[in-house]
Order: C-alpha cells, then sequence, then structure tokens
C-alpha cells in the first residue's frame, strides 16, 4: 500500500499569508546572522584599537585577553542576539496574528454582503452601495436606475411544494437576473423573493431593456423548468434617480411601481403600497 500523506495541505488566503511571513521570517533570520558576523568583525577590530598590545606583536596579530574578559564578551554577544531573535520572534508573532485578524474580519464582511441561497449582495450592502452610486450619479450628472423585482405568487410555491424546492426557484432565478445585467450592475436580494437591481449610467429607456430581458428569459425558464402546475413569474418597478432623492426615497419609489405593475397584472385596481421602512 502506498504510503498516504499524514497531513493536508493549506490552502486559502490565509495559508498564503502564513508562507509569505514565513519566508520573510527566513530572509531577516539570513540578514541578522549576517549583522552578527559584522558586529562580530567590528567588535574585534574596536577592541585592537584600544588594546593593541593584546592584539598586534610586531606587526603579527595576536590575541591575548584574561578568561573573565573573553568571557564577559562572549555572553553579551550571546544575551545581545538572544533579545534580537526573541524581539523578532515577537514582532512576526504580532505581524502574522494582525494580519490573520484582518483577513478574517473581512472574509466575515463578505459573508455577510453575499446571500448564500441566491449568491447575490444582502440588504445590509444596499445602503452604502446606493448612497455611493447615487453620489457618484448627481456629481457626474448621470443617470442612476432602480429595478425592482417580485417573484409572483411565491408563496404558492413554498405552500404546495416546500421551502426547497422555493429555495431552488429563488436561486434559478437570481441566477437568471444576473445573466441580465452588467458586471458593474448589482443584484441584492431586498427581501424573501424581492431582488433590488442597482443600474448605475442607465437612463429609463435602458432599464426596460433590462426589464424586457428578465420577463424573456424567466418566461423560458419556466416553459423548461415549470415547478408542477405553478407558473413563475415576476413583476418589476423601474424608477430613475432623481437629484436631492435619498437612498431611502429611491427604493420606496423602486417598490411603489413594482407594486403597481403586480396589482395591474392581477387586474385589481391600483393603490399606493406603504414604503418599507
Amino acid at each position: 500500500m502506498d504510503d498516504q500523506p499524514n497531513h493536508i495541505e493549506e490552502v486559502g488566503p490565509q495559508a498564503r499569508i502564513r508562507d509569505e511571513i514565513l519566508k520573510l521570517s527566513s530572509r531577516q533570520r539570513e540578514g541578522w546572522l549576517l549583522v552578527a558576523f559584522a558586529a562580530a568583525v567590528l567588535l574585534l577590530g574596536v577592541l585592537s584599537l584600544l588594546f593593541p598590545n593584546s592584539f598586534w606583536h610586531q606587526n603579527e596579530l595576536g590575541v591575548r585577553f584574561s578568561p573573565q574578559i573573553l568571557f564577559v564578551v562572549m555572553m553579551g554577544m550571546v544575551v545581545a542576539m538572544l533579545q534580537m531573535v526573541r524581539r523578532e520572534t515577537e514582532m512576526r508573532k504580532l505581524r502574522l496574528t494582525n494580519l490573520q485578524q484582518a483577513l478574517t474580519a473581512r472574509l466575515d464582511q463578505a459573508a455577510s454582503m453575499v446571500d448564500a441561497l441566491t449568491h447575490v449582495f444582502t440588504r445590509a450592502f444596499l445602503r452604502d452601495v446606493l448612497q455611493g452610486e447615487i453620489k457618484s450619479a448627481e456629481r457626474n450628472n448621470r443617470p442612476l436606475s432602480l429595478l425592482m423585482c417580485d417573484l409572483d405568487d411565491f408563496k404558492r410555491v413554498n405552500d404546495r411544494y416546500g421551502h426547497l424546492m422555493g429555495d431552488y426557484v429563488l436561486a434559478q432565478v437570481a441566477a437568471i437576473l444576473k445573466s441580465c445585467v452588467r458586471g458593474s450592475d448589482y443584484i441584492i436580494r431586498y427581501g424573501g423573493d424581492e431582488f433590488l437591481i442597482l443600474l448605475p449610467e442607465t437612463d429609463e429607456k435602458g432599464a426596460e431593456v433590462v426589464r424586457n430581458r428578465i420577463r424573456r428569459k424567466v418566461a423560458e425558464w419556466d416553459r423548461t423548468t415549470r415547478v408542477g402546475d405553478l407558473p413563475v413569474s415576476v413583476s418589476m418597478g423601474v424608477f430613475l434617480h432623481t437629484t436631492g432623492h435619498t437612498a431611502e426615497q429611491d427604493v420606496a419609489e423602486a417598490d411603489v411601481r413594482m407594486y403597481a405593475e403586480k396589482q395591474t397584472d392581477r387586474g385589481a385596481p391600483t393603490v399606493s403600497r406603504p414604503a418599507k421602512p
């Protein structure tokens, strides 16, 4: 039987950082050895100048020290080297700990920003990114569109086929949304079955193109992968950011337009929907 490795190779950013720290530490140890050697040579040179009778005899080098002096010099060098090694080890551990803590914080932050089921951004990410896009749009006088999407009658899917099937549908719809936008756009899971799409540098006409593309692709998916006898469709509302509006106002306006479309498709009278907090 072939020998099996008794360890698992570590991968990922933390392992790479650890390897880089170890490499840096190895180079630093080599540098300290050179420094110690140079210091020893320099020390001998200084001593030869201060105590020429102990080193030079008829132009020949000859060192004469009492054992006590030699012992003190050697112990001093050993103590100095141990202190430098100890300090360098502590600094290395501190740097590694700080890097690992920073990386863990970044990973935790990234995990909180991405929805585990649909792999789009979470609502916690919305406020900061939308405020940033609003500032950029107003500063550069460029359009910014918001597109709110909601799955129609999604509760019926969960009630009839269970939450696992509902999760599957949500993940599929999220994948369709991602296929319909650019890499510079943002998709946020706003609620249970609601998604908000931010379209920087996109006017209402461009947002309508995206909306029609989503509608077409969802319909194609529904024809080929229908969940039992329940059709899957989405209602969408588009809102173009107005200068002076806050992020909350923009989202509320897109939400109202989405709800109006949903009511219209059902043949019900259009009513205003209370803005979400």
